[in-house]
């Protein structure tokens, strides 16, 4: 499979047809400061790893709702993309799972909010 999805507590793994409207952000840390004279003084910081959102795309509701419950559990996620090596990460849920039903084309959608960590823990 071209996209493969792990929990990484041992708890399964999925693996959607596709993932499609990917979605990522780097959020600054930088601190600036407005100083005595009028000018600004800034602290340069890294940004924070990757958030967003992955959407995941499966063909039955059965694997849908699978790929649901195991974003259910305490536990970081490690998402392998062969066809985009750059997307792949290990990230913990951040915000929300949401499940869409497309009766016209007959697929359904898992979105997944994500922020990227840089353990498994």
């Amino acid at each position: 499979m071209a996209h493969t999805i792990t929990a990484n507590n041992g708890g399964g793994m999925t693996e959607p047809l596709n993932v499609i409207d990917y979605s990522a952000e780097l959020a600054s840390r930088n601190v600036t400061y407005d100083l005595l004279d009028g000018s600004l003084g800034t602290v340069y910081v890294p940004p924070r790893p990757r958030s967003g959102t992955l959407r995941l795309v499966y063909q039955n509701r059965a694997a849908a709702h699978a790929a649901v419950a195991l974003h259910k559990q305490p536990a970081s996620f490690t998402y392998i993309s062969s066809e985009l090596a750059e997307v792949s990460m290990t990230y913990a849920l951040e915000g929300s799972v949401r499940l869409i039903q497309d009766a016209t084309v007959g697929l359904w959608y898992v979105e997944v909010g994500f922020q990227e960590v840089t353990s498994g823990l």
